[in-house]
């Protein structure tokens, strides 16, 4: 393709490139304590350091690491990979003491060796742990293993994110379940597994998975994040699999939810107006019937390929869901009826591959392959309200195929990662990943052949006396077969130790290139049609009907249609960080970081529309180990996020967009096929919108010079440790949206430019949109058609009228945990929030629209009023969660979440002197002709859910466990959003105030799981 544009563009790579070989230079006699996104960090003292070694070593794999404590008797292992380890100080080759620890990714483990007087000349050293970590200042939970399995939660990561501080569920149901982390959007989220971007490639919301059962640390960081981590202005959700170790250990899963154990789903009723008599009350959706079964089946096995040396972990998931449900309101047609009653079975196969290769103790290859993918097979069949009964007759496909039956495929991923760890001395390590993802997009609805053409015809139309066959059963648009999304990144880290400065730097690079559209459902379509005069010349056409002979002579001719939008956007991603980690004292540890980034995006001919280069983002931390025994913590960060611009705009603003009709006479019909024979051409291809496969110019997409979306940071807070059982905290954080882009389709101001300069502009076909920096001065490239190509149209932000856009968000954490003892682990976390401003971010709830695309700033009208508290705001929050071992046999889990109601809305049309020829509709912030303004409303009620399970572990059959999850308890069906838009023409219209979104009912999911 355009390789070009992979070559270093300016000297910043090179640079960065150099310092960090020049580190590795440099690298001599001193540990380093700095901590990647896959990795942990093990650091500790140990008194009396002379002549001491501390050897480290992986219980799982036997992998070991010998450290020498400096002359201050400190110690550090860093990139060390998660697990369990057994830590052991000798002295003259004899062991003195050994330590069992389990060491979570990105954070750190302390270990300190204290010396006390024992008999004669014997120096006894005890091992102590730190209970808070004071190695690093972000703001985050991690999740183990042993935690997820035996938390109540639903096996995905959106729900385990779900039980972190400061983030709410998403408030687009647009997006499934994408999080709010810290009052984002849902797509300002990044996703890790081993080190490696996973996150979904064309919009950005939602990220693959993988079977939850290999997931061996889940770390998510609301805040605080150090500069080795980019594009995210939201939370960081870092994954790392299992791996393999020197015993063979092999295990299967059972699970169900099924349909005869969840709650009914409420019914929906329109809503009680007062102004609409014959819909008020009255029934809309049939929602008790609703059920869907879920199993899943899952294997999973590991243990050494070469003991020592060579460790696989492999893990299997299927998961089958069969649903079915209403799909026709109670006032639809009766066609829609006919296809009224939906069913569905999808199938989800994912699939983890994990290779560990000890070359040496000091150089570690690996290799993790991940496979998600998801089918959905649906039917449609008839449904009638008067009974409330389905019939087994699957409706006319021929009418709506596309949106009743098929088969589809959702976005997952095949990905294929490598790495490499090189522990070139005690303070010097190098890692180097390269990955890469290949995701398919297609959609194939039953009996869909793609090799009939669409055939659109009448009785009107048709010659009489011959038969038109319609054997395509599909109409309408299609996702095009080439669509796709490929992903590489590669990504170089050296990290390096000199006095009391532990060096972190690298560089990394992501290329995204997507195929991404829709065309007609076998490819073309033959559209019969009939003139009224055979003789009159027609719109396209060189020859009239009558002048092609065949039945052109008695006004019958056909239309070859054609329609496709397939776009090619590409990207580049690349960014260079370093991080200093300063021990400025024993006891202050002070992290200064500075990322730089690039972001370039590319339409389908390779010519950039986007590009945004040299954003510094600064990162400052600040963590006090108060009393110098991690018993107390205070903490404290700022920095600078920016969020690239997903692919998906590029196909919405600059994709070639063919949409043109060929004219014909002819002479008979296939009976076979339904396509015209004895063809005589009398138009060439012709489009009304001058759509011809052409894109827009790169240079008319977006504003000269646009800004990133970006937001700074600032956080701090403390952790104490009131004992060894009790560890409570409190922090605060505040967010503020510095820019965003987003498109507007405003003509009126390019109109008033044209008309001051004395720009003809009356062949000029009008304004398309154009993303551009809300709020500020933006200049345009525009060919007004006049003969003088492109000009630069400066408008002012006072003449767009949009104003600047505001984001902020406030919000007090505080926790108390008890970690795992005496059988038991719980944690309560309570947030105090506050989400204001005039803009959700690239995502948006009220108006909808694309990634990146919101509707929110097309143009000024729709920004009247638009301050208030954002959907997103949730100003009370609840989160508890634990486990406790009963007996050796029994367990039980508890998981609680208790959030106050968001914000609501009246969304209506403008008032009458402010109304305009291009205006929306009701789609602003004025009800019945008054400001409303965002967030006055009032708020939807409190949400309550409570999960429970109880697990069983017979001693009669050793490895067995088998459990039972209850999902909302008391199947507490809130309400979680309503239909905000109250004018329909002018009256109330019957669905405001319409439920639009309910707590999900009460469900359970049984569980039998055996390991060997």
């Amino acid at each position: 393709m355009h390789h070009s544009r992979f070559k270093p563009r300016n000297s910043a790579i090179r640079q960065a490139t150099a310092i960090l070989i020049g580190l590795a230079m440099a690298a001599a006699g001193n540990q380093a304590l700095a901590q990647s996104n896959a990795t942990t960090t093990i650091y500790g003292e140990v008194a009396s350091p002379a002549g001491a070694t501390v050897v480290l070593e992986n219980l799982d794999t036997g992998a070991q690491r010998s450290l020498t404590p400096d002359a201050s008797g400190r110690y550090v292992a860093n990139s060390m990979p998660p697990g369990r380890y057994a830590l052991r100080v000798l002295r003259g080759g004899a062991v003195q003491d050994s330590r069992e620890i389990e060491a979570v990714v990105g954070s750190g483990a302390e270990v300190n060796f204290g010396a006390r007087e024992a008999e004669g000349q014997t120096v006894v050293v005890r091992g102590a742990r730190t209970i808070i970590d004071v190695s690093n200042t972000n703001n985050g939970v991690v999740f183990t293993a042993k935690e997820l399995k035996a938390l109540p939660v639903a096996n995905d990561v959106a729900a385990v994110v779900q039980l972190t501080p400061g983030v709410a569920r998403g408030t687009n149901s647009q997006y499934g379940n994408a999080p709010s982390i810290g009052g984002s959007g849902q797509s300002e989220n990044a996703f890790y597994v081993n080190g490696f971007p996973v996150t979904n490639i064309l919009t950005q919301v939602g990220a693959s998975e993988l079977p939850f059962g290999a997931i061996s640390n889940l770390q998510v960081l609301s805040g605080g994040y150090g500069s080795e981590f980019g594009r995210s202005t939201g939370g960081v959700v870092n994954i790392t699999t299992k791996s393999g170790g020197n015993q063979f250990h092999f295990g299967g899963k059972l699970s169900t939810l099924p349909g005869g154990l969840k709650g009914a789903p409420k019914n929906t009723y329109y809503p009680n107006t007062g102004a609409n008599p014959a819909t008020d009350g009255k029934l809309l959706y049939w929602n008790e019937d609703n059920t869907s079964t879920s199993k899943v089946a899952g294997l999973y096995g590991s243990g050494p390929i070469i003991r020592n040396k060579l460790f696989a972990f492999v893990a299997l998931e299927r998961t089958r869901t069969d649903a079915e449900g209403i799909g026709a309101t109670s006032d639809a047609s009766a066609a829609a009826l006919k296809t009224g009653w939906s069913t569905s079975e999808s199938t989800v196969d994912r699939g983890t591959l994990k290779l560990d290769f000890n070359l040496t103790e000091d150089h570690h290859l690996e290799y993790t392959k991940l496979y998600d993918r998801t089918r959905v097979d649906s039917r449609a069949y008839g449904f009638n309200y008067e009974n409330k009964t389905h019939n087994d007759v699957a409706g006319n496909a021929g009418e709506s195929t596309t949106n009743c039956c098929g088969a589809s495929s959702a976005p997952g991923a095949n990905i294929d990662i490598f790495k490499y760890t090189g522990y070139i001395t005690d303070n010097l390590t190098v890692t180097a990943l390269y990955g890469k993802s290949r995701t398919r997009h297609e959609r194939i609805p039953a009996g869909y052949n793609p090799a009939l053409p669409q055939i659109s015809t009448g009785t009107t139309v048709q010659v009489p006396g011959l038969a038109y066959a319609t054997p395509q059963t599909v109409t309408g648009n299609l996702v095009d077969p080439a669509s796709r999304d490929d992903q590489k990144g590669k990504r170089l880290d050296i990290e390096y130790r000199i006095g009391d400065h532990a060096l972190r730097g690298g560089i990394d690079r992501i290329d995204v290139d997507s195929m991404v559209g829709f065309s007609l459902a076998g490819g073309y379509r033959w559209t019969y049609r009939k003139a009224a005069d055979p003789t009159r010349a027609i719109n396209g056409a060189f020859e009239t009907p009558a002048q092609g002979g065949g039945y052109g002579a008695q006004g019958y001719y056909v239309s070859r249609d054609v329609y496709s939008n397939l776009a090619n956007p590409t990207s580049e991603q690349s960014a260079q960080y370093i991080q200093d980690h300063w021990q400025i004292t024993p006891r202050v540890l002070l992290d200064l970081g500075l990322r730089r980034e690039q972001f370039t995006n590319y339409t389908s001919t390779g010519d950039a529309f986007i590009s945004q280069r040299n954003m510094l983002a600064p990162r400052l931390g600040a963590t006090w180990d108060y009393h110098g025994d991690g018993s107390l913590k205070l903490f404290a960060n700022a920095g600078r996020y920016h969020l690239p611009v997903p692919s998906n705009l590029s196909s919405n603003m600059a994709a070639p967009f063919t949409s043109t009709s060929e004219l014909f006479t002819y002479t008979g019909v296939d009976p076979v096929t339904g396509a015209p024979t004895g063809l005589h051409q009398i138009g060439k291809p012709y489009s009304a919108n001058n759509a011809y496969g052409q894109s827009r110019s790169a240079r008319e997409v977006t504003a000269i010079g646009l800004k990133p979306l970006s937001q700074d940071e600032l956080s701090m807070g403390f952790e104490k440790a009131l004992n060894k059982q009790i560890v409570v905290g409190a922090s605060l954080l505040y967010r503020r949206l510095n820019d965003t882009n987003d498109d507007t389709c405003d003509q009126r101001p390019i109109d008033a430019w044209a008309a001051r300069n004395q720009v003809d502009a009356s062949n000029w076909g009008g304004f398309q949109c154009a993303i551009i920096n809300p709020g500020r001065d933006n200049a345009l490239w525009i060919d007004f058609a006049d003969g003088k190509g492109l000009r630069r149209v400066d408008i002012s932000a006072a003449e767009w009228g949009t104003p600047k856009p505001e984001r902020t968000y406030k919000a007090l954490n505080f926790f108390v945990e008890h970690p795992f003892s005496n059988g038991w682990y719980g944690k309560v976390t309570y947030t105090l929030s506050a989400l204001k401003g005039n803009m959700e971010g690239q995502t948006d709830t009220i108006g909808g629209g694309d990634v990146g695309l919101t509707v929110s700033d097309d143009h000024k009208e729709l920004m009247y009023n638009a301050y208030g508290y954002l959907p997103g705001d949730r100003r009370h929050s609840i989160k508890a969660y634990g486990f406790y071992q009963v007996t050796p046999e029994w367990s039980v889990g508890g998981n609680l979440n208790v959030t106050s109601g968001a914000p609501r809305n009246c969304i209506g049309e403008l008032p009458a002197d402010l109304k305009w020829d291009h205006d929306y509709g009701p789609a602003y912030f004025y009800c019945n002709g008054v400001a409303t303004p965002r967030g006055s409303q009032g708020r939807l009620p409190w949400q309550a859910q409570l999960d429970l399970n109880l697990a069983y572990q017979p001693r009669f059959a050793k490895g067995l466990s088998l459990k039972v999850d209850v999902f909302n308890v008391f199947d507490r069906q809130t309400v979680q959003r309503y239909n905000e838009t109250r004018e329909d023409g002018g009256a109330i219209a019957k669905n405001y105030l319409q439920v639009a979104s309910r707590t999900a009912p009460r469900s359970v999911r049984l569980t039998a799981e055996y390991e060997f």
